[in-house]
């Protein structure tokens, strides 16, 4: 972990307009008084920032008598505290006749002590004592947190800046002003001279300050984390910097790829500390508490609401009914909600559903899990006294909290409870219904013949949420203990089995289940075709020398009874079951598209569709291979299976697939980001094949990009003999290449070859070979680019797929020049081999051809890399044939939360005046945005703009 960079700046990021409307204030110290109220959220960093305008003003030579002000500096927010701070600074400060005036204050304190009335007397003299001892020089007044000061002070608080105002003082008032609540800063805000709002930072801005407090720059993924829990408080720079502390010191961060990246990005962010934070918040809104009612801020209530929000619904009525348990009463925990959702810290719908945006505040607890555990079964019970007992009228929402209760509910009014919940079929019901299976299946006997049932709708639950961890553990679990059960329970074990399977193979690239034939799930899975042909395809990729051996086969069980849904009584309908396991030719389709490693002559075939003894194939070899792209089989699942097959959207095979996928597309930052999660996770194996291919193909994108070190380093990850195939060796020779070893490259990508060639790696090599021929050839060795493409036809005929075959006619263009072979491959290669081979073939034919078209052809291509090598390379050919650049598309990067608001306030017909005192900037600065604004859009006046945004032809400005 690096030593973080905190550079002065850094909270400042964000703040150049507010910044500099803070300073021009301050500068008119002395000439004209100015009162300025700065307002935002705790933590946004309102002090910060005046603290940084008044560096800046006294670094311009400014020299003025600068009092700091904290209402409650001594832990007594009243106004004596005021009083003592103003008195402390003209001592230190000042030397005119200093002693006679702070003694006149202290004897009106002493009057006040005594009687209340005296409050404006004091506040007067203070006054007086400031303008006096400050003579001839310029006050500025700083007031931070105003929001902590109690209601009774704030008159004659308000008379005392007012005062000095008047006398020429420059005053800054920093606090927070509450949302639909009146506090002491909306006050004081009535009467100043002008508002500055500090508002939340935007993503960008949350980046750029993540990168001075870690010293590298975040990776997105770990920008989402933020996002997602952190909810409102992302952009608040107080919670991103405590954020990113705990990340840090929890050791949940890594640096992949030159970026910091969460190695965890399921855990929930812990925000420890902001609770203090929000705390000098809440005194301000509890002075009119009840007496004897702890008045301090409920950070346990809002922590505990947290967790228990986020395990189960609960309602208003179901928080209210708790206040004895938390140490409260229904009133005073009813204030509390009012305020927390006033904060904007807790939300309620329309169904009185309570919800808390900010999951990272429930990090920080302050009751046991068996508290919380008591909390949730107090729910239940609260909700079945409110009907009389009646189990059969409590909502199916209660089964969450029957689940978090755990022992703390008797068994028997949690079970109703979960048979309930498991016979809701409905779309919203669906992850609750799955939950409920699951906990009864843990608790109910295996000749319960209610088990079937529930047993299918559990696996029809995960297949559809793509569960497959749940799949597996349930896997493990039940199916030896199914096996040798009545008929009625083995008909649901064909079911499990293939679900497993489909989840283990899925899972098990990254070392979180290696399938393992000896294991009794795996034994048991092997006797039924569907599953046994998915754990062998699962052994063939991980090239296990003996997949798991079969044993008898299942035979086929009367299925369970039906409801007139088409699904088993009483449970959920059948529309779970939309998508659907691959069935076993299918799977024996994509085994066989694997032959080729061990067995050459198994994976050709003959074109169309054929019939065996398993039914027929769904598609034939040749497409088959064609959707081997880059080498792997990763790609060949979608092409066979398409939409119809169960996705685990967290599996690391799907995170692969979409980096192929984004790769060949040529959304390479997309692809780097899925590289950089798989690689990042705790349980990757660094031997496996998806890690390896994800830094091969990681290492590329780099290379590409002009980055050779960086491409290095990803390579660098793989472990010392990991089996990487063809396409780890295409990467390394690919980084040779780019740090100008081309001799040395091509001899040792050719060596390589030999090498997998002897081992039985065919699928992929393509790639490999092509990529020697083009090293072969820039170096001027034309005998060894001409063996490399005898290899390269040998290996067409073995394998016979169209981008085997493009990408021998190219590599034969490049052998032997012949521009024929260069027009055969393009269109294969656009279709197949993706924006890399395209724009490596469309340069070659500009370069033989000298056309126009095909460097209209490489240009489009290169845009789509983002590969400024490719584009210089582009760019020298195209003056080298006396041919002119296409004019490069204008950048049209998303509008920033102000141009959005501007752009608003133009269609509602607002000038310039209206619309900078609506967003408190200068009139100059509207128009710096409106300028802005006009030439990315290429609207010339406000009418067109206008009538853009309401065509809707500014979408594609409008950030996601």
């Amino acid at each position: 972990m690096p030593t973080p960079t905190h550079q002065r700046n850094a909270a400042l990021i964000g703040r150049r307009d507010e910044l500099r409307e803070i300073e021009t204030t301050l500068g008119r110290a002395g000439s004209a008084g100015r009162l300025l109220i700065v307002h935002g959220d705790p933590g946004v960093g309102k002090t910060t920032l005046a603290r940084a305008a008044l560096r800046a003003v006294e670094h311009a030579g400014t020299e003025a008598l600068v009092i700091r002000l904290h209402p409650a500096a001594h832990g007594d927010p009243g106004l004596d505290a005021v009083v003592d701070q103003v008195c402390d600074t003209l001592v230190e400060e000042t030397s005119n006749n200093t002693l006679a005036l702070v003694t006149a204050v202290r004897r009106r304190q002493a009057q006040k002590a005594r009687d209340r009335q005296y409050h404006l007397p004091v506040m007067l003299e203070t006054q007086r004592a400031v303008r006096e001892a400050a003579g001839p020089r310029p006050v500025i007044v700083l007031l931070d947190n105003a929001n902590v000061v109690a209601e009774r002070d704030l008159g004659a608080l308000g008379a005392l800046l007012y005062g000095l105002r008047s006398d020429g003082a420059c005053v800054v008032v920093s606090g927070w002003m509450p949302m639909g609540c009146p506090g002491p800063v909306s006050t004081l805000a009535a009467a100043a001279d002008q508002v500055v709002e500090v508002a939340p930072l935007s993503a960008e801005e949350t980046a750029e300050l993540a990168r001075q407090q870690l010293g590298w720059p975040p990776a997105p993924e770990l920008v989402a984390v933020l996002r997602r829990d952190l909810g409102r408080l992302f952009g608040n720079p107080r919670a991103v910097l405590l954020a990113l502390s705990a990340l840090g010191e929890r050791g949940q961060l890594a640096v992949t790829d030159g970026r910091m990246c969460p190695t965890r990005p399921e855990d929930i962010v812990p925000l420890p500390g902001f609770h203090a934070e929000l705390q000098r918040v809440w005194q301000p809104m509890a002075e009119h508490q009840p007496a004897g009612v702890d008045g301090n801020f409920p950070g346990e209530v809002l922590a505990v609401l947290t967790r228990m929000t986020a395990a189960a619904e609960t309602t208003v009525d179901d928080f209210l009914d708790l206040a004895l348990d938390v140490g409260s009463r229904p009133e005073h925990l009813g204030r509390v909600l009012d305020i927390l959702v006033a904060l904007r810290l807790v939300t309620v719908d329309d169904r009185r559903r309570l919800a808390c945006p900010v999951p990272s505040l429930g990090t920080e607890m302050f009751r046991e899990e068996r508290d919380i555990a008591r909390l949730h079964a107090k729910v239940v019970l609260n909700a079945r006294q409110r009907v009389g007992g009646n189990a059969g009228a409590l909502a199916p929402r209660l089964a969450d909290h029957a689940l978090a209760a755990g022992s703390e509910l008797a068994i028997g009014v949690s079970r109703e409870l979960l048979l309930a919940a498991a016979r809701c079929g409905g779309p919203d019901d669906t992850s609750r219904a799955m939950r409920a299976c699951l906990a009864l299946l843990r608790q109910l006997r295996l000749d319960d013949e209610r088990l079937p049932g529930i047993l299918r709708t559990a696996i029809a639950s995960m297949l559809h949420h793509g569960d497959a961890d749940g799949l597996l553990d349930l896997g493990d679990r039940l199916l030896p203990r199914l096996a040798d059960l009545m008929p009625g329970v083995q008909g649901v074990l064909q079911e499990l089995a293939s679900a497993w399977a489909l989840a283990a193979f899925h899972n098990q690239w990254l070392g979180t289940h290696v399938i393992d034939g000896d294991t009794p799930a795996a034994r048991t899975a092997m006797r039924v075709p569907q599953a046994a042909a998915l754990l062998t395809l699962a052994a063939r990729v991980r090239a296990d020398p003996d997949p798991p051996h079969a044993g008898p086969p299942v035979a086929p069980a009367p299925r369970l009874p039906e409801g007139p849904g088409g699904s088993p009584a009483g449970m959920p309908a059948a529309h779970l079951l939309a998508r659907r396991i691959p069935s076993a030719p299918e799977t024996r389709l994509l085994i066989r598209a694997l032959g080729p490693r061990a067995e050459p002559g198994a994976a050709r075939s003959g074109g169309a569709r054929r019939r065996t003894v398993d039914g027929p194939v769904p598609a034939n070899h040749a497409e088959l291979h064609a959707a081997l792209a880059i080498g792997d089989w990763a790609t060949s699942w979608e092409m066979v299976l398409g939409d119809r097959c169960v996705r685990f959207l967290d599996s690391p095979l799907h995170g692969y697939q979409a980096l192929v996928r984004e790769y060949l597309g040529g959304s390479w930052d997309a692809a780097l980001k899925a590289a950089r999660a798989i690689v990042t996770d705790p349980a990757a194996n660094s031997h496996g094949p998806l890690f390896v291919h994800s830094r091969s193909i990681a290492s590329d994108i780099c290379r590409w990009r002009g980055d050779p070190q960086r491409a290095a380093t990803w390579l660098a990850g793989v472990s010392a003999g990991a089996e990487g195939g063809p396409l780890l060796c295409w990467a390394r020779l690919g980084v040779r290449q780019a740090r100008g070893e081309v001799a040395e490259a091509w001899r040792r990508g050719w060596q390589d070859f030999r090498s997998l060639r002897a081992e039985g790696h065919l699928i992929g090599a393509e790639r490999l070979l092509f990529r020697v021929v083009e090293c072969a050839v820039r170096a001027g060795d034309g005998r060894a680019a001409l063996d490399a493409l005898e290899a390269l036809e040998e290996l067409d005929a073995a394998v016979g797929s169209r981008l085997v075959r493009a990408t021998t006619l190219l590599a034969r263009a490049h052998a032997r020049n012949e521009v024929t072979c260069a027009l055969d491959a393009y269109g294969p290669l656009v279709r197949y081999g993706g924006r890399e081979l395209a724009f490596v073939a469309s340069m070659w034919l500009l370069r033989a051809t000298g056309a126009e078209e095909w460097l209209l052809e490489a240009w489009k291509w290169s845009e789509g890399m983002s590969s400024r090598p490719a584009r210089r390379r582009l760019v020298d050919l195209a003056q080298e044939k006396g041919l002119h650049l296409p004019r490069r598309r204008r950048d049209r990067s998303a509008f920033t939360r102000l141009e959005l608001k501007v752009i608003e306030m133009v269609v509602a017909g607002r000038t310039n005046r209206q619309i900078s005192v609506a967003l408190a900037r200068s009139e100059k600065s509207v128009e710096a945005y409106l300028a802005k604004i006009f030439e990315r859009t290429g609207c010339r006046t406000r009418v067109e703009l206008a009538k853009a945004w309401l065509d809707g032809g500014l979408k594609r400005y409008v950030p996601n």
